[in-house]
């Protein structure tokens, strides 16, 4: 085995090495690679069979480009929001058997696939397809569900109703005459056309609509 990582400056190499030494792991099973691009970033994530995610300040970004190369990533799940990042994309994702509770099962997970090549092409095979079927990257159902929340604050706020926790985020509960934004602004178009077209709608939008004075 061998663990891949961004380059350090040259102190933390040596000490990372030194540090892996001591553990009695021999040299050249530590391989620092340059910062690429974008696209060969996430393209070389393929190479690695797993990526073992840092446990108190996750790989968010870094986690998602993983992700999306089709390589499975184990987590440790932790206290803080950083350190929970990726136990939500897992979770998401529908593989929450790559979330551990503590480093001995965070271990333990990643002993397991390393030691059995069934079991870890099973799991990447699992990675690959979640990808099309799973909400984590679907950005149409994301985004739709956003500007359905913002529309829910918005009616509130010009009802004049305080402040609260919206807890359902699965289900429109606005009447269509309600919306600032309705369904036919949903739809797949370019940037500028949505922006247009609700521009033009909220120019129609009657005066109870608009937010209090001291919004």
């Amino acid at each position: 085995s061998y663990v891949w990582l961004l380059k350090f400056p040259a102190l933390g190499e040596a000490n990372v090495q030194a540090k892996a030494a001591e553990f009695g792991v021999p040299p050249g099973r530590i391989i620092f690679s340059s910062v690429a691009p974008k696209e060969e970033h996430v393209r070389r994530g393929r190479v690695a069979d797993v990526c073992l995610d840092t446990p108190l300040c996750n790989g968010h970004t870094t986690g998602m480009d993983m992700l999306w190369s089709g390589t499975p990533m184990i987590t440790m799940l932790g206290e803080s929001l950083a350190s929970r990042v990726a136990a939500s994309q897992l979770t998401t994702l529908g593989c929450p058997e790559l979330v551990a509770t503590n480093y001995q099962q965070y271990e333990e997970i990643a002993v397991a696939l390393g030691n059995n090549p069934t079991e870890l092409q099973a799991m990447r095979q699992k990675v690959r397809l979640a990808r099309a079927t799973s909400p984590l990257f679907n950005i149409g159902s994301f985004a739709r569900h956003l500007g359905d929340l913002y529309l829910r604050i918005w009616d509130k706020r010009a009802r004049g109703q305080p402040n609260d926790h919206i807890t359902n985020t699965t289900q429109r509960t606005l009447p269509s005459d309600r919306l600032l934004c309705t369904e036919p602004l949903l739809e797949a178009v370019s940037p500028d056309e949505y922006m247009s077209r609700l521009m033009k709608q909220q120019q129609s939008v009657p005066a109870w609509k608009t937010a209090p004075s001291n919004f």
